[in-house]
């Protein structure tokens, strides 16, 4: 069998290396490309090139990349673990701990690579922020890693695979490329994945750019011309260039200013590159002076950095031949900056970041100390993805600290970026000195002033309020926290009464008796699990009557819940603990039917419930019937219910659902906003009602309401 001769040679990566750093072991990048190509052997990539010839690609990403050679050996060696008999001892062995350990790094990513399911995605993307958390390198590999199979993507067989791995790309790969600042890998990554996502819009898009581009030439030429003109006439040394912008951005500004391509003006890009940051200025009161400049169009990126240390001064104006162009202005530094990102801060020397005050390591511990206090990863997941893909603002603490937030961020986002502890006990706040909401929106420079109470804790509400991550975390862990709290009491009260209504002593010691048997190490958990329902006192009786020496038939009447009855006015419950449900939330005048479990209680569903009819099926349990009584309807007592809701995502949708419920008498106990889908956001309502009745009302109310896409019951 033959194969084609690798262009790449050994001698090519070194001198690559020795174009910025002189710290290169000529001998062991020979001996990692030697290993590579040993182990690789006959091995052969879908578009029939070696497969060797993928690890050398991206090698040469990395020197493009100017990152330092124990980087680029690493990226010579990455797939070796996972697609050889290559074993980590054996690259530390030759190789060194540091190469090793980057190595180990990606190669625990690579194992969760196409992924078809959420969760696996979640995790694996939990693994790449820990590993870039230790080396920030694994995280530079695996971008060059992905941006190498992007660009053969087209030679995967399944479209299916080449979809999932697009739509990967596009939504956590690019993303994170641009807030590590490397813009021109993000770039690349958006229009491919953009590509075989919507191929007939990037082909259509793709045209219109190159009749453009073909027409424009002379154009960009003219414009260039006239800005050198300026540039000669302040006495700056400047490089100009001109470009039309992606088929994806244009796409994007087409979908955010919801326009058509003809209506589209400025897809002209120029940069300017010069050498002192007084020398951008006085550039750009120049161009200013010159041209018609674009209202709400300017962004001064060098005095507030972007959050991926992104510099730049960004303005629009109607320019030479009544263009409208966007001009970019920086100095040589920055653009270092824009390109490389945070590879741009690498010291070689050192072997670490130069700037130890960088911004996107401080983003990834940050992230990393909120996923370890992170139980759901797909919710973990989808924030991530909110937050890295907006833009930027800067909001001023009153002793002067600028803090950054995305875009959309609210005065509570800005309490929680402060601190947890500070978020979790915002009740108001001052921004630019007038008394404002928390959910108010932050605009760039607003200087905010939080004021807090030490009895207040949040309500889950307020996730509606925060983009942040961290906002968000914050919210649900200290939610989960006061729950947590309440279920332990109701389980430590009961546990407590259950005893004391039957005179019955309980030390101490029986109580540690009673943990040990069970298997529980903390009382905490013990009473946790009885409040929830996961541990039966009927469980906890058999426990005590072995350690005091009696029999089960002895507490069979005290199993009795001579409550039920009195608590839920239903016919044919037996007389045993309820079970807490988390599926229907039955209410009077909905047909309903019990599941028994021997020994546990009794859970009470609505016929026709999806867990109803699965247990059903169950040996374990009993399906037994079941019926209001007289004294359920009309009375003053409220049931709990819950609605599912899919709407239009918009501001003021929210507070109309709620209206309509409070005008049918319904109080809301609870609220959570799900999965948004485009512009459609899921919503679940928990509500006190008296009667099925009036959830029908309720359910005919809100589904008249224009924004309502669907309603049920949950």
């Amino acid at each position: 069998m033959f194969y084609e001769i690798i262009v790449i040679s050994p001698q090519q990566l070194i001198s690559g290396i020795k174009e910025y750093s002189q710290d290169v072991d000529e001998s062991l990048i020979k001996n990692a490309y030697i290993f590579a190509l040993e182990h690789h052997g006959t091995q052969i990539r879908d578009s029939g090139d070696p497969f060797f010839s993928h690890p050398l690609e991206v090698a040469e990403i990395l020197i493009s990349l100017k990152m330092d050679q124990q980087t680029v050996i690493a990226g010579i060696l990455h797939d070796t673990v996972e697609d050889t008999p290559a074993t980590i001892k054996t690259i530390e062995k030759q190789f060194g701990k540091e190469i090793a350990d980057i190595v180990d790094g990606v190669t625990k990513l690579s194992k969760f690579e196409g992924a078809t399911l959420a969760q696996k995605q979640a995790e694996n993307f939990k693994k790449l922020l820990l590993s870039a958390a230790a080396d920030i390198r694994i995280l530079i590999i695996k971008l060059a890693d992905r941006l190498h199979n992007m660009r053969t993507l087209k030679y995967k067989r399944k479209k299916s695979k080449r979809y999932h791995i697009a739509k990967e790309t596009i939504e956590i790969y690019a993303p994170l490329a641009e807030r590590v600042g490397m813009s021109s890998i993000k770039d690349e990554l958006q229009d491919i994945s953009f590509q075989e996502l919507y191929p007939d819009i990037y082909s259509s898009i793709k045209g219109r750019l190159n009749q453009l581009y073909e027409s424009s030439v002379e154009i960009i030429s003219h414009i260039t011309s006239e800005l050198e003109s300026i540039v000669k006439g302040l006495g700056i040394d400047c490089s100009i260039t001109g470009r039309l912008k992606t088929p994806y951005s244009i796409w994007q500004k087409l979908n955010i200013r919801n326009i058509s391509f003809e209506q589209l003006s400025d897809i002209m890009a120029f940069r300017l590159i010069v050498d002192s940051v007084p020398q951008c200025y006085q550039l750009l009161g120049g161009i200013h002076r010159k041209y018609m400049v674009v209202p709400g169009r300017f962004r001064d990126y060098i005095s507030t950095p972007k959050n991926n240390s992104y510099q730049s001064l960004h303005t629009s104006i109607i320019g030479p031949l009544n263009k409208r162009i966007e001009i970019q202005i920086r100095t040589k530094e920055m653009h270092k900056v824009a390109e490389y990102g945070i590879a741009a801060h690498w010291n070689y020397k050192d072997g670490g970041i130069s700037d130890e005050n960088n911004k996107n390591s401080k983003w990834l511990k940050n992230l990393v100390q909120i996923l370890e206090n992170t139980s759901d990863m797909g919710e973990f997941l989808e924030d991530s993805k909110v937050e890295m893909y907006t833009d930027s603002v800067f909001a001023i603490t009153p002793k002067g600290l600028i803090i950054s937030l995305p875009k959309g961020a609210s005065a509570l986002d800005f309490a929680y970026a402060i601190h947890s502890d500070v978020g979790n006990h915002a009740v108001s706040a001052k921004i630019n000195g007038k008394p404002m909401p928390l959910k108010t929106v932050i605009q760039n420079g607003d200087q905010i002033e939080i004021f807090t109470d030490p009895s207040h804790v949040p309500s889950s509400y307020l996730e509606n309020y925060v983009v942040t991550i961290k906002a968000k975390s914050s919210i649900r862990r200290a939610i989960q926290g006061i729950e947590k709290e309440k279920i332990e009491i109701i389980g430590k009260t009961n546990f407590y009464e259950f005893f004391e209504n039957r005179n019955l002593e309980i030390s101490k010691n029986d109580i540690k008796f009673i943990l040990n048997t069970l298997g529980f190490e903390r009382e905490s958990i013990f009473f946790y699990s009885l409040g929830n329902g996961a541990l039966t006192l009927g469980e906890v009786v058999s426990v005590y009557n072995k350690l005091k020496n009696k029999t089960d038939e002895v507490f069979a009447e005290d199993l009795k819940n001579p409550a039920s009855k009195q608590t839920l006015d239903i016919v044919g419950i037996p007389e045993t603990p309820i079970l807490p449900v988390n599926c229907c939330s039955p209410v009077p005048g909905d047909k309903i039917s019990g599941l028994y479990f021997p020994g546990k209680g009794v859970e009470i569903h609505i016929v026709g419930c999806k867990n109803l009819l699965e247990k059903e099926a169950s040996s374990k349990c009993k399906v037994i019937d079941l019926s209001w009584t007289t004294s359920a309807f009309g009375g003053s007592k409220k049931y709990t219910t819950k609605l599912l809701i899919t709407m239009i995502s918009q501001p003021g949708n929210l507070s109309k659902i709620a209206e309509v419920i409070e005008k049918k008498n319904a109080t809301i106990v609870n609220l959570k906003l799900g999965e948004k889908i485009e512009n459609f956001a899921q919503l679940q309502i928990e509500i006190e009602v008296a009667d099925s009745y009036q959830v029908t009302m309720i359910i005919a109310a809100i589904r008249d309401l224009d924004c309502i896409s669907q309603i049920t019951r949950a």
